[in-house]
C-alpha cells in the first residue's frame, strides 16, 4: 500500500486522466496529437493542481509502441506529481510479458506509484492511502481489469460456440478487494475509489435505470443539457451528468462487480476509462459510476470532450467528482 499525505484543512484533489493513447510517431514534436495532449495535461494541472495523478489505461497500443510508453512516463515525471496508472485493454492486447515489460520500465520512475501484485490476479492491483495525520480518509484501488475474456455457450444445435467479450475483474480479484477493505476498516477508513478501464456490467444498468428511453440513443442529449437533467429519469436528473456517445462496452456477461461493492459498503466511486466519447456519471445504488473524459485525440475522440476527471477529497473521504473540460479548438487542423 503507497501512502501520500493529506495537509490538514486543504482539499486532497485527484485528477485521472484516461485514454492519452498515442502512437510512438504521435510522441513527436510537431504532430498535433501530441500537441493536444500535452496542452491539455499543461491546462488541467494549472487550473485543478492536483496531488495525485490517476491513470485509467489505454496508454498506448502495447507492443510495437514501446516508446510511447517511455514518452509518456517522462512527461508525467517532468511535473514533479505522484501519478499511478492502471492497464487498458489496449495495453494488454499483446500478452503479460509486454505489460512486465512497461511496468518494470515505470517503476524505475520517482513519481509512479504502482505494484505489479499478485500475478494470479493481472499486474496492477494496488492500493493508494490518503492520508491525514495518521488517518487514512481515503483509499484509491487501482485495478487491472484485463482485455478479453471470451464466452464459450452451446448453440441451439448443442455445438460450443465462442462468443467475444471484453473482461471484467476476477473472482479472485474481487476477494483480495474485499480482503483490503477489511485491512483498510481496522485503520479506521471508511471510504475508497475504484480506478479500472474497462467499465463494470454494473454500468450498463445503471444507464438504463437512469435514462429517459426516447433519449438514449447516442448524441441525443448535448453535454450542455446533460448537466440541466435533460435525459434522466426524475430521480436520476439532480445526480447524474454526462453524456453517452457511443456502447457501453463492459463484459457481455454480469460480472458481479458493483454488488460486491454494495455488499462491502466501501467504494463510493468508479472511474472507468475505455470508451472514449462517453462521459456520464451516475449515482447507482449508492455508488457513483463514472466514465473518466478522454485526453487528448489518440485512436479517436469528440474534440469537445476533452480533457479529465477530478475528486476531491476531504477529512472524510470523497466530497466531489466533475469534468475538467479544456478547449484545443486552437489546436485541431483544418478547423
Amino acid at each position: 500500500m503507497f501512502t501520500l499525505n493529506k495537509t490538514y484543512g486543504k482539499d486532497f484533489v485527484i485528477l485521472n486522466l484516461t485514454d492519452p493513447q498515442l502512437s510512438n510517431g504521435e510522441w513527436a514534436a510537431d504532430h498535433v496529437a501530441y500537441k493536444i495532449l500535452t496542452y491539455t495535461l499543461d491546462e488541467l494541472i494549472k487550473k485543478v493542481q492536483p496531488d495525485l495523478i490517476t491513470v485509467s489505461g489505454d496508454i498506448s497500443w502495447g507492443e510495437g509502441h514501446f516508446e510511447a510508453y517511455k514518452n509518456f512516463a517522462d512527461l508525467m515525471q517532468s511535473y514533479g506529481i505522484p501519478w499511478a496508472p492502471v492497464w487498458g485493454n489496449h495495453d494488454n492486447e499483446d500478452g503479460a510479458t509486454v505489460v512486465e515489460e512497461i511496468a518494470d520500465l515505470y517503476m524505475k520512475y520517482p513519481t509512479c506509484l504502482y505494484e505489479k501484485g499478485d500475478p494470479a490476479l493481472g499486474n496492477g492491483n494496488y492500493v493508494i492511502a490518503i492520508k491525514e495525520g495518521e488517518k487514512i480518509v481515503e483509499a484509491v484501488f487501482m485495478m487491472d481489469t484485463h482485455a478479453n475474456n471470451d464466452i464459450c455457450l452451446f448453440d441451439r444445435n448443442c455445438v460450443i460456440q465462442k462468443y467475444g467479450s471484453y473482461a471484467s475483474l476476477t473472482p479472485a480479484q474481487l476477494e483480495w478487494y474485499k480482503e483490503q477493505v477489511k485491512d483498510l476498516k481496522a485503520l479506521g477508513c471508511n471510504d475508497s475509489s475504484l480506478i479500472v478501464h474497462i467499465p463494470l456490467y454494473g454500468y450498463r444498468k445503471a444507464f438504463y435505470a437512469a435514462t429517459e428511453e426516447e433519449l438514449r440513443a447516442p448524441k441525443s442529449v448535448s453535454i450542455e443539457d446533460s448537466y440541466k437533467g435533460v435525459g434522466w429519469k426524475d430521480e436520476y436528473k439532480k445526480t447524474s451528468f454526462g453524456v453517452n456517445r457511443e456502447g457501453i462496452a463492459s463484459s457481455n456477461y454480469d460480472d458481479g462487480v458493483v454488488e460486491v461493492l454494495e455488499e462491502c459498503g466501501h467504494t463510493k466511486h468508479v472511474i472507468a476509462g475505455h470508451e472514449h466519447v462517453n462521459n456520464f456519471s451516475i449515482l447507482y445504488n449508492g455508488i457513483r459510476l463514472t466514465y473518466g473524459t478522454k485526453i487528448g485525440m489518440g485512436c479517436y475522440w469528440d474534440s469537445d470532450l476533452n480533457g479529465g476527471t477530478v475528486m476531491t477529497v476531504d477529512e472524510n473521504g470523497v466530497k466531489e467528482l466533475h469534468h475538467e473540460y479544456i478547449d484545443v479548438s486552437h489546436l485541431i487542423e483544418n478547423k
